[in-house]
């Protein structure tokens, strides 16, 4: 039997049409019982009662003057259909309805006879000796001119048969009928009864299998709460899914939105990873959930230290790195308790290689300055200590060259503090709607460093020509423009020892670029990634004796980055530099 007609067999209303079926076959079979036991009986025993009622007739008819006994009979068998026998006390037949009672034997010898000569009603059913057949024999005791005799009616067992054989087909006609009838209406209780309650299964058990959207058929009657409470399961059901998956979704869309690795772990296998997880593994195509952690990709450090937290009972924390690429990590891990495959873990990488260079640039930012402010600091403690000595001399010459140096000292600290709080400030986010004049800052610029330029016999030149007549704005605070103008022009004045220095603008409809360019000495091709670092200088003497800080460029770069723009640098070392600084324009 098929798994289909195993569930069907099983449904309420299958089991309601077998109960009622099995009434009507034990009815059946009692109704078969009844027509071959029961009946027969009461056939023969209504046959026997009317025997012995013709035979109590003829008893009391027997005894007329005004016939003979053997007149009588054979009237009353005529009448009846019945075989009337008379048989005297000696048992000799006096009269028979169908037989010449001369040619019967004795029959003293039968027992109903004998019990009617006896004065009792007496039954017998044997093989008749005068015509061979099976008969039934009633006999009744009577009186004919003072003598007992025995009057005795008899029929053939045949004819018995035969009524019982019409009495039985008509009954299983009946039957028929009947079981018809019962099937039919225990086929309609089923579909009325179970029809309903097997539909009800059958939506509940789309339900379990997960479909909700299966509509619950319409109910009547005692079902109808069911149905109705049925109804309202699968509302709350789609209700609630729905509401989950909105909390999950929301939630990947949060824990996707992690600057961290989020990764949840069933044993070794991954189970939920977010998009900053799959970043760092190298698993290439395909879902990474529901692989293990060795399958994943992840960098060997990473892996490994996940590999020996799985089994902590208590959250750990471990910082990583550096690796083969510079790069550091921190682990969290937090164990949740048993999962299908072993122990669960929460795992939390933070990338922290931008962190650890920030500390580092922020370490050596901190001993470039102390260095830088503490060398004119000395100096200028040892320059008073010794104009304070060449006083005392009376060498006034000499002790008013220390002061002269002094004063050049505290200038070069001013100007180093002044471009370290520059560099503080501009580490913050800019003003909103900041926008600065950039023909007016060259112009202002240019005026500013013309004297310089001037002594070292420099030409110093701007070019706007490509922009007459238009508004050059730039989206930039003005004093971070002012910044990045001077510190390009003292750089470029300070290493060119001849020729000229050139500022050039020009500009597009979303972007202005500044290029400053000299005939200087250049920068060895070395040098070109890191002139823009805090405190680094090419030639460091010579930038000390010119008087520059180191933060030139740093500003420059910094200036630029803060209003969303960008600097970069061409040199060749005896043809000259250029520095072009790109800022977004405001129209």
């Amino acid at each position: 039997m098929t798994e289909v007609m195993r569930l069907r067999m099983s449904t309420y209303r299958m089991r309601v049409l077998a109960a009622v079926t099995t009434a009507v076959v034990l009815l059946a079979v009692a109704w078969v019982w009844s027509l071959y036991g029961p009946l027969s009986d009461a056939v023969l025993e209504r046959e026997t009662g009317y025997l012995t009622g013709a035979a109590r007739s003829a008893a009391l008819a027997i005894d007329r003057p005004d016939m003979s006994p053997q007149e009588l009979v054979e009237r009353l068998g005529d009448e009846t259909s019945v075989r009337i026998t008379v048989v005297d006390s000696d048992g000799v037949v006096l009269a028979d309805s169908d037989e010449v009672p001369a040619a019967l034997e004795n029959h003293g010898d039968r027992p109903e006879i004998l019990g009617a000569l006896g004065g009792t009603a007496t039954s017998d059913i044997r093989e008749s000796d005068t015509q061979g057949v099976d008969r039934l024999y009633v006999a009744v005791p009577a009186v004919i001119d003072g003598a007992t005799v025995a009057v005795r009616a008899s029929t053939p067992l045949a004819f018995i048969a035969e009524v019982t054989g019409r009495l039985r087909t008509t009954g299983f006609v009946f039957l028929a009928v009947a079981i018809a009838i019962a099937l039919a209406f225990a086929w309609r209780i089923s579909e009325t009864a179970g029809g309903p309650v097997d539909r009800l299964a059958d939506a509940a058990r789309a339900m379990a299998a997960g479909d909700l959207s299966s509509p619950v058929p319409a109910t009547r009657g005692a079902l109808a709460p069911l149905g109705d409470a049925l109804d309202s399961l699968g509302q709350q059901m789609r209700d609630r899914i729905t509401t989950l998956e909105l909390e999950q979704r929301s939630l990947r869309l949060a824990v996707d939105g992690l600057s961290d690795a989020v990764l949840l772990l069933d044993g070794g296998r991954i189970e939920v990873v977010n998009r900053e997880a799959t970043l760092l593994m190298r698993a290439g195509s395909g879902t990474i959930e529901g692989r293990s952690l060795d399958d994943a990709g992840l960098p060997a450090s990473l892996a490994a230290a996940i590999s020996a937290h799985l089994s902590d009972d208590q959250p750990a924390t471990v910082e990583i790195g550096p690796d083969p690429y510079q790069r550091y990590h921190r682990l969290r891990t937090v164990p949740l308790g048993l999962g299908v495959h072993g122990r669960r873990t929460l795992v939390v990488v933070t990338d922290t290689t931008e962190r650890m260079r920030l500390d580092a640039v922020r370490t050596d930012f901190v001993a470039n300055a102390s260095h830088e402010l503490k060398t004119p600091s000395a100096g200028i403690l040892l320059l008073a200590e010794s104009a304070d000595d060449a006083a005392r001399d009376g060498d006034l010459d000499q002790a008013l060259e220390f002061v002269l140096q002094i004063r050049g000292e505290a200038q070069r600290l001013t100007r180093l503090v002044a471009d370290l709080l520059d560099l503080s400030r501009m580490e913050r986010v800019a003003a909103p709607g900041a926008i600065a004049d950039v023909r007016r800052a060259v112009d202002l610029a240019c005026s500013a460093h013309r004297r310089a330029a001037s002594a070292r016999e420099l030409a110093l030149t701007h070019d706007l020509s490509g922009l007459a007549g238009q508004d050059i704005a730039v989206a930039m605070e003005q004093a971070d423009l002012a910044i990045v103008l001077d510190n390009l022009l003292s750089n470029a004045i300070a290493y060119t020892e001849a020729g000229e220095v050139d500022v050039t603008v020009s500009a597009d409809d979303t972007e202005v670029s500044i290029s400053v360019r000299d005939t200087g000495i250049g920068i060895p091709e070395a040098d070109l990634e890191r002139v823009f670092e805090r405190f680094y200088r090419v030639d460091r003497g010579r930038s000390r004796a010119s008087g520059g800080t180191g933060l030139g460029l740093a500003l420059v770069r910094n200036a630029a980055e803060r209003a969303h723009g960008t600097v970069a640098i061409e040199s060749r070392q005896g043809a000259g530099t250029v520095v072009t600084v790109r800022l977004p324009r405001v129209r």
